[in-house]
């Protein structure tokens, strides 16, 4: 494995309260503008306490080691997907398909969609992927100057979620702006409005598709039957969601951190263009570096994790960012190692409830970086600008503004 130099940054020291009770909604950053140095504390801290109750929204407890994780993850019987978010999100009459079920239900509806993300489906994206990365960037290339979050990182998975789920490909930042509201704000009237605004959306949409199904992912669910039976309108609601959800977000939040590393470290990016073929190691070693991701689980049964007894109806809530750093797992885990292997993070998940789109995130962050690196070898951060970094339960940059030579659009 080769080692990547650090961006450098100072070790601040963070409150007794900011780790005691650690709040994903407003996690301290560090001088880099990242979340990086405290998910780092986190783990430090839970080295000597891998679990701890903590009292932000409405109290959980803080499960930061690798270990605990795995376990809770892959235990569904004690720990409940019905406590996804946190606080827990009031989806009114429906429930997050996925996401927030449960066996057996959860395998009987995920299995509806499977094929469409299996690995072989996925890699007939790429050249779909690929063109709709072109398009966008020959939208900016001769300005020689953007905000690679707002340009690329949110409108390339809302425009193949889009093409997925058979909707406009080109309303991808309204789509993002739906979901960007609904993971920063849940629980707020902010989130609660953008919610609203993406059920009506739904409830038109399903309806369409009912009488005109075609051949997008969205109409064959509208058509699927589970046990003899179609699906309601609120399950077929709770699709839509989460698919846009799962689709969009993480994948946004994720890219976005990838081409801020990459405008820094030009070690890292040159050697990318001089050896493509370890792009898709290097990709899953930076998914594991900057996952995104915090979630939550519902006990339902008295258990005891790592010596702690955790009652039924206590919430618990997975720093998998911190998770992704413990010693025990991987060797220098505070260094971006670009050929990792093996390389066992949580990003994804693990058990029943691994990510059903992860091997399309790999494809799709890969193709994106491929294509940009082809086109805009050379990239800094803007020295008149600075990056932005949204806490919540999926965290990342929001803003990434860079600079490049000017180029020429392909068409």
């Amino acid at each position: 494995m080769t080692a990547i130099a650090e961006n450098p940054s100072l070790l601040e020291p963070f409150s007794a309260d900011d780790l005691e009770n650690p709040d994903h909604y407003n996690t301290p950053l560090g001088p880099d503008g990242t979340a990086m140095r405290f998910y780092e504390a986190l783990r430090d801290k839970a080295e000597k306490t891998p679990i701890w109750w903590g009292n932000k929204h409405g109290g959980a407890w803080n499960i930061v080691s690798y270990e605990a994780i795995a376990e809770i993850m892959g235990n569904p019987a004690a720990f409940s997907n019905k406590g996804v978010t946190l606080p827990r999100y009031d989806t009114g009459d429906f429930e997050l398909m996925l996401a927030a079920q449960d066996a057996p239900k959860h395998k009987k509806y995920r299995d509806l969609i499977a094929p469409t993300f299996s690995p072989g489906r996925t890699k007939d994206f790429r050249d779909q992927l690929a063109k709709t990365v072109n398009d966008l960037i020959d939208e900016k290339i001769a300005d020689g100057r953007a905000d690679v979050a707002t340009w690329l990182a949110d409108e390339i998975p809302g425009r193949l979620t889009a093409i997925l789920l058979g909707i406009p490909p080109e309303n991808g930042l309204i789509y993002r702006e739906w979901t960007d509201a609904i993971t920063k704000y849940f629980g707020t009237e902010k989130g609660a409005e953008s919610f609203g605004e993406l059920l009506a959306y739904a409830g038109d949409l399903i309806k369409e598709r009912q009488a005109n199904p075609g051949d997008d992912l969205m109409s064959m669910v509208a058509s699927a039957e589970v046990d003899g039976e179609k699906l309601s309108y609120e399950d077929l609601i709770g699709f839509f969601v989460v698919l846009l959800l799962g689709g969009i977000h993480n994948t946004a939040r994720f890219l976005s951190s990838a081409y801020w590393r990459l405008s820094w470290d030009v070690e890292l990016r040159r050697n990318l263009m001089e050896n493509p073929a370890g792009l898709p190691v290097a990709v899953d070693e930076m998914i594991r570096f900057y996952t995104p991701a915090t979630i939550g689980r519902l006990c339902t049964q008295d258990t005891t994790v790592c010596g702690v007894d955790i009652k039924s109806g206590q919430m618990v809530y997975m720093w998998l960012p911190a998770a992704n750093r413990d010693r025990s797992v991987f060797p220098y885990p505070d260094t971006l190692i670009r050929d990792r292997t093996p390389n066992r993070h949580l990003s994804l998940g693990v058990g029943i409830h691994r990510c059903i789109g992860a091997h399309l995130v790999r494809v799709e962050t890969t193709v994106a970086i491929t294509e940009f690196l082809k086109r805009i070898p050379e990239f800094w951060p803007d020295p008149e600008a600075k990056p932005e970094w949204q806490c919540g339960q999926v965290a990342g940059f929001i803003h990434v503004p860079i600079v490049f030579p000017p180029g020429q659009p392909l068409a």
